[in-house]
Formats: C-alpha cells, sequence, structure tokens
C-alpha cells in the first residue's frame, strides 16, 4: 500500500523550449519552405525563404498552386520548388527545412518513394543531386515561421511573388521576431 501510494505516476508538464530557425554552417544556405492548404476549396499556396549563415534573406517566394489532392502534396511541391529555386539562384550548398515530418522523412531516404507524391518527392531529390550539396532536414512549425507567413500571404494571390534581398513588409515582424 506504501507503494502503490508513493510510486504513482506523476504527470510532469516539461516546458519546450522556443524553437528559432537556426542559420546554415559557412559557405552554406538555409532554405525554409511551407505550404498552406485550404481545405473547404482544396487549393495550396507555398512559401520559400532562403538565408545565409547571418540570417539574410537572400531571396523568397510565395507561390499559389490552385487545387492540390494535400496537405503532403502541397508541402512536396514546395520542397520541390525550393530546390529549384536554389538552382535559379545558382546557391549549390542548401539545407532544405521544412516542418512536414512525412515529406522530410521521405526526401532523406534513399529509396525510390511509393507514396501517392512520390513522383515529387523523387524528382525533389534528383534535383537536389545537382547540387553540390543537398541536405533535408525537419524543423518544429515556430522556426519555419516566416516560410509559413509567406505561404499564407500565397492564399491570397493568383500568381507568384519573388523578392530578391528582401521581404514583403506584411512578414517583416515575422521575420524581426525569428531572428531575436
Amino acid at each position: 500500500e506504501y507503494e502503490e501510494v508513493n510510486w504513482q505516476e506523476q504527470s510532469v508538464s516539461i516546458p519546450r523550449p522556443r524553437v528559432r530557425w537556426s542559420p546554415p554552417p559557412a559557405d552554406w544556405y538555409k532554405a525554409n519552405f511551407d505550404a498552406a492548404f485550404s481545405i473547404e476549396s482544396g487549393s495550396a499556396a507555398i512559401g520559400v525563404v532562403f538565408r545565409d549563415q547571418a540570417g539574410q534573406v537572400i531571396a523568397a517566394l510565395c507561390q499559389n498552386l490552385g487545387q492540390v489532392q494535400s496537405v503532403d502534396m502541397a508541402e512536396a511541391l514546395a520542397a520541390r520548388r525550393a530546390v529549384i529555386f536554389a538552382r535559379e539562384l545558382s546557391l549549390f550548398n542548401i539545407i532544405v527545412e521544412g516542418d512536414c515530418l512525412h515529406v522530410i522523412q521521405a526526401l532523406q531516404r534513399p529509396d525510390p518513394c511509393n507514396l501517392l507524391f512520390g513522383h515529387i518527392i523523387d524528382e525533389t531529390k534528383r534535383l537536389g543531386q545537382l547540387l553540390r550539396g543537398c541536405r533535408f532536414q525537419h524543423v518544429r512549425r515556430e522556426g519555419n515561421s516566416l516560410a509559413y507567413s509567406l505561404a499564407k500571404k500565397a492564399v491570397l494571390t493568383a500568381d507568384a511573388e519573388v523578392w530578391v534581398e528582401d521581404l514583403p513588409e506584411e512578414v517583416a515582424d515575422v521575420f524581426q521576431s525569428d531572428c531575436s
């Protein structure tokens, strides 16, 4: 009886540390990507932002994709767009970081992907192999807020928008909180 009373499991809430954007190593660039998806309409939009080791924005984009089959497919399309954008910007050592664990795990596997959006995953990996260095890694949503803000912005547009060494005013506060 003594043991039952004194050895009961206690529910302890362990606070999670605040996740922030973290810089890439020297001579590398980090692309954060994310997707915003409307379940009602089935439409999706993506956001991608490249930063250097000092946290400075190299380039960013947001794009409305229209109808997409699933959230995971939208996330896979965002990852692919990040790798294509790197090639367009002549960035050859990149870390592609997103908050969709399912997509990141598929990108990290060496074997072909047999998921519904596997062709997008496989193409993204193939495009990444054309660069000098390309790694895929997961980050919690709090560390990916700037890409998500760009994706949300794209939901309201009909096309794609690109910024070089700049960001739209609507996401400037997210950028500042990410860096502080």
